[in-house]
């Protein structure tokens, strides 16, 4: 319990209000389940930043070991460290701005991430620049200062990381307004060449090590439990009734925040110790509050232990624990909620100042995001429905009666290159069903829709109680008579209703009226990927083995059986 202690007591430093680097210096030594390799093209000092960044990504047990170009304004150096995870462009725009348009300037980089792009297709992530020139800024027009010139970089580069797979940036300019007046120390810059405070230093290095770098390496959390009492308002709702708990504008914001992070596809549920009924007539009676119950996908509001209902909301969510994030005032019911549940994420909220307990939210680790998620819409309202068919379910006097009850609708969309940002989401994010734990790159997911060498399927589903969207995925690599099954994904919102057996059995004929005779099957045995294997081994005998094709055929048709479930194939 002591190691989670201080796990809660460094999160309360690093991820609240901005630490000092002497705090820093106090962060104890996190042991790092694996390293990231990471390779600096440079035109300026990183190493400032790379130092601070162990206690960051600390926090989500990983290691950072850097490999540094030599300082080069031509970038002539890429193609070196071949093997890094990841790739930095760590630019001084300044050393541009007065002999190139910064159109040109951009497309001058995006000929050298081309050339980079040749030997690897891992992250590539570029910084942008601060527009503000300090002091006196006040005084020119764009045109008159290179404030212009920046804005107009800025964006052009903001183009080519939408535009262009596995390339994001290193938003200084969105940092800067953080902190505006402290942004630049000319001291710096005239020592060594690095123009960044110390406090903006440190800035940077939270921003890569909780923010884009567990992104980049990691599925984002899938579901945030919350506490009520002195965590979403202040005050205790049994003893202070409904009226009497305060939304302090801390309080008001950290709901706005919470109830963005819904509308980007993090689902929100109640782990309360309370009565069911006192938390619906809170929200009744509370029209202030920017969260509404509705908004909540599960509540567990009682008064059994915490760690249990945890345990009920993730299975109630079919998600693992791994994949939660549980925010309590509380530091017991914190350390209780880890002794059961060790893989669960924690984050103490700050009783006496909501803002710091926002700050620690937005801060961290996997929560960032770095694409809009296309099913975010779906999700809370599909987890709900899910009740529903839970009902139904226990109402019916057999599976197959269940199955229809529902009206199912399944539409399979052969290479669809619109859905190569959720191909790539379903690959990152789904751990129970996901078969070969390929985790692809975006530039691989895109690769994945090339019609000569690939056939990709995408399932879409719907019933009578909602539309879940896109739900799941076969990435099959073709050549001749032979294919190769590299990646099959469902999210876990499908599961249970053999959703995957049936889009499997009509991705078998697509196969076979391409002349496949054999088909070999990625697999792989992973930490929580058990669902995905158990299925498979109801057709093959070995994954990795060549399969004919026919005997697959016959063996998953007879597993299907008289799914009534409606299947399109969209054209």
């Amino acid at each position: 319990m002591n190691d989670v202690l201080s796990y809660l007591d460094s999160a309360d430093i690093l991820l609240g209000t901005l630490p000092s680097r002497k705090q820093l210096t106090g962060i104890p030594e996190a042991g790092a389940s694996h390293t990231v390799r990471i390779r600096v093209n440079r035109t300026m000092p990183f190493e400032f930043v790379a130092n601070l960044m162990p206690p960051f990504s600390g926090l989500w047990g990983a290691g950072v070991r850097f490999d540094f170009s030599d300082y080069d304004a031509a970038l002539s150096g890429l193609g070196e460290a071949r093997d890094a995870d990841l790739h930095i462009f760590w630019m001084d725009w300044r050393i541009y701005s007065g002999s190139m348009a910064a159109s040109d300037c951009a497309s001058w980089l995006k000929e050298r991430i081309s050339r980079l792009r040749e030997v690897t297709d891992k992250p590539i992530w570029v910084n942008n620049w601060a527009e503000s020139g300090g002091e006196g800024e006040c005084l020119y027009s764009d045109r008159a200062s290179d404030r212009g010139w920046f804005r107009s970089l800025n964006a052009a580069l903001s183009e080519l990381a939408f535009g262009e797979p596995g390339i994001e940036l290193i938003d200084l300019a969105l940092l800067a307004q953080e902190d505006a007046s402290s942004f630049y120390d000319d001291r710096n810059d005239a020592i060594a060449g690095y123009p960044f405070s110390d406090r903006t230093t440190i800035r940077i290095a939270r921003h890569l090590g909780v923010h884009l770098l567990p992104a980049s390496r990691n599925p984002r959390l899938k579901a945030i439990a919350l506490d009520l009492d002195d965590t979403l308002y202040g005050g205790v709702l049994g003893e202070d009734g409904a009226a009497g708990v305060r939304l302090t504008e801390g309080h008001r914001r950290l709901q706005k925040s919470l109830l963005r992070l819904k509308q980007s596809g993090i689902m929100l549920t109640i782990c309360s110790r309370n009565e069911a009924k006192d938390v619906e007539d809170l929200f009744e009676a509370r029209d202030d509050f920017p969260l509404r119950l509705k908004d909540f996908s599960v509540i567990k509001a009682d008064w059994q232990p915490k760690a249990g209902n945890l345990n009920e909301l993730a299975r109630q969510l079919n998600i693992d624990c791994s994949a939660m994030l549980f925010v309590d005032d509380n530091s017991v019911e914190l350390l209780k909620a880890a002794e059961s549940l060790p893989e669960l994420h924690l984050l103490r909220a700050s009783r006496d100042d909501a803002f710091e307990t926002l700050r620690k939210l937005l801060h961290y680790p996997g929560l960032y995001q770095l694409r809009r998620d296309s099913e975010a819409r779906n999700r809370t309202a599909d987890i709900q429905a899910g009740a529903s068919r839970e009902r139904l379910r226990r109402e019916s006097s057999d599976f197959n009666s269940y199955l229809a009850g529902l009206k199912m609708v399944v539409r399979l969309h052969v290479n669809e290159m619109a859905h190569a940002d959720r191909l790539y989401d379903l690959s990152r994010k789904t751990n129970q069903f996901n078969l070969a734990l390929r985790r692809l790159t975006q530039e691989e997911a895109r690769a994945a829709f090339r019609r000569e060498e690939h056939l990709t399927v995408t399932v879409g589903l719907r019933d009578k109680l909602a539309d879940s969207g896109i739900v799941g995925a076969f990435v099959i690599r073709l050549k001749g008579e032979e294919a190769q099954l590299i990646e099959t994904l469902f999210s876990c919102r499908a599961l249970g209703r053999d959703v995957e057996t049936l889009s499997f059995a009509h991705v078998l004929e697509m196969l076979a009226n391409r002349g496949v005779k054999r088909l070999r099957i990625d697999a792989r045995t992973g930490p929580r990927n058990a669902p995905s294997l158990e299925w498979l081994g109801r057709f093959a005998d070995a994954p990795g083995e060549d399969c004919p094709l026919p005997d697959l055929r016959s063996r998953v048709a007879a597993a299907c059986g008289n799914h009534p479930a409606q299947v399109e194939v969209a054209t």
